[in-house]
């Protein structure tokens, strides 16, 4: 990234973004996927210290962490600048291993979206014992990610009852909750497959990967969401984690109309 670049990003953009908050109706969600002791990579794998770092400072500035089926009520769903959604991809170990007793510690909540289709199955993923144990804790919400994470941007191509309707069953079966939350793998996403899922799911919340403003179709509300990389120092994070980074698409497309 050059230096024009850089400026752009750390600086032009979340100042926008704090001038347009309001903007911003729904509550802000961050997310993470794998949580590392070694060396960190990108979006994908966070160093653990890197994490606590972010974490701390959600914690000692008082932040509300909220868990899935605390968006059921209108009042938590709302935007607001201390509040908000942490949220990991797939459902990896690390997710049980190297984090849910900080996080305990710490009273921050998060959430799971899980590749159904992996856990109890895949070493690298959590178990449905792991999983069970989260979600008695209070702590941990789960939310579903397909069966075998493939791409929900063209439905035709796409097996969805494997896909959605058993995925859905085997987290009821296993955890005894219907997954309200649906979050696309990828981040790959249409018009047309959240107004399907909109209309022909029990999902109230679809979650895409875009840093763009949260809004509505019918009664479901698609999310955007902020990827937290594994350099994200505490001074960025902070910027991203009080939403101003969902200005981000909305300044892409002003631009590309230019």
């Amino acid at each position: 990234m050059n230096q024009l670049k850089k400026i752009i990003h750390f600086n032009v953009i979340p100042f926008i973004g704090r001038v347009c908050l309001s903007n911003n109706k729904y509550c802000n969600v961050i997310y993470y996927h794998d949580i590392v002791k070694g060396e960190g990579f990108s979006y994908m794998r966070a160093n653990i210290d890197v994490f606590k770092s972010h974490m701390d400072f959600i914690a000692s500035y008082g932040y509300k962490t909220l868990k899935f089926d605390d968006l059921n009520s209108d009042d938590n769903v709302k935007f607001g600048k201390k509040k908000v959604i942490i949220a990991f991809d797939d459902g990896w170990l690390s997710n049980y291993s190297e984090i849910f007793e900080y996080m305990k510690s710490k009273n921050i909540k998060y959430n799971i979206f899980l590749a159904v289709g992996e856990i109890g199955k895949n070493k690298d993923y959590i178990t449905w014992d792991m999983a069970r144990e989260m979600h008695e804790s209070g702590i941990v919400g789960f939310g579903a990610h397909t069966y075998s994470h493939v791409s929900m941007e063209d439905l035709s191509k796409v097996d969805y009852n494997l896909e959605v309707n058993t995925a859905n069953e085997i987290i009821m079966k296993e955890l005894g909750v219907q997954p309200f939350d649906f979050c696309y793998p990828f981040g790959y996403f249409s018009d047309e497959s959240n107004e399907y899922l909109a209309q022909s799911s029990s999902y109230r919340r679809l979650y895409t990967s875009e840093w763009m403003y949260s809004y509505k179709i019918s009664n479901t509300i698609i999310f955007g969401r902020n990827k937290i990389g594994n350099d994200y120092l505490v001074n960025f994070f902070e910027k991203v984690v009080n939403g101003y980074y969902n200005v981000h698409t909305m300044l892409h497309r002003h631009i590309k109309k230019l």
